[in-house]
């Protein structure tokens, strides 16, 4: 996937600083409601679609990783809530149980048999 993003972008990037460089005329843009209208040149508007394009294919791609960010968010959080709970078992001295508390074998009831 890396290599067939590399092959797209490359050529369409050198295509428009090319396109860039050899357009240099001035253009006048005007949009429908409004009365204003600029002079720049075309490759000023054509860097100003690319820069565009650019920062709206970033925002596309941040707000389809944010679940997966959530995700990862909860995970660690969970994590770190475990590691506490192991840490607090680990620490907690162990019971064994005292000789007196165990009858000897000779004193131990013995299963009736029939």
């Amino acid at each position: 996937m890396k290599y067939l993003t590399f092959i797209i972008t490359v050529p369409l990037s050198i295509f428009a600083v090319l396109f860039a460089v050899s357009n240099d005329a001035e253009v006048q843009l005007s949009l429908w409601p409004f009365e204003n209208t600029y002079k720049t040149g075309v490759n000023v508007f054509g860097m100003g679609f690319l820069g565009l394009g650019f920062f709206l294919g970033a925002l596309f791609v941040w707000i389809l990783n944010q679940k997966m960010r959530f995700k990862y968010w909860k995970e660690t959080r969970k994590t770190a809530r475990l590691e506490k709970e192991l840490d607090a078992l680990n620490t907690r001295p162990t019971v064994t149980p005292s000789p007196e508390s165990v009858p000897p074998l000779a004193q131990a009831p013995l299963l009736a048999s029939k």
